[in-house]
């Protein structure tokens, strides 16, 4: 399959479509890249005391962007899940068919 066409998300995961197949995977990472920024930026605030009318935007950022982030992961997660069963069973399909004996043609073709 090539990038130009449309990945269909699984049908539990939303109606999130990636037109690429890294798309899902950079989802993932940018989730979790924005998960430990947040924290870093809530320790860096408990540990070098931020003002007090810094606190409610810290709040925010801490909060606020790892939601936003993850607003597709269960969609990619989806998406991840489906392509690695379906690249299961396509092994076990070929597989199954390597096993099968080789035999001549009844009319010699």
């Amino acid at each position: 399959m090539g990038d130009d066409q449309l990945l269909d998300a699984p049908w539990f995961a939303g109606q999130r479509r990636f037109t690429a197949r890294w798309q899902p995977h950079l989802v993932l990472v940018v989730a979790v890249v924005m998960a430990l920024i947040s924290m870093a930026v809530c320790v860096a605030a408990i540990l070098a005391p931020a003002p007090a009318a810094a606190l409610p935007l810290v709040v925010a950022i801490c909060v606020g962007a790892p939601l936003f982030a993850g607003w597709d992961v269960p969609a990619a997660l989806g998406w991840v899940t489906v392509e690695r069963r379906r690249k299961k069973a396509l092994d076990a399909l070929r597989k199954t068919l390597n096993e099968l004996p080789e035999v001549e043609h009844p009319l010699g073709l």
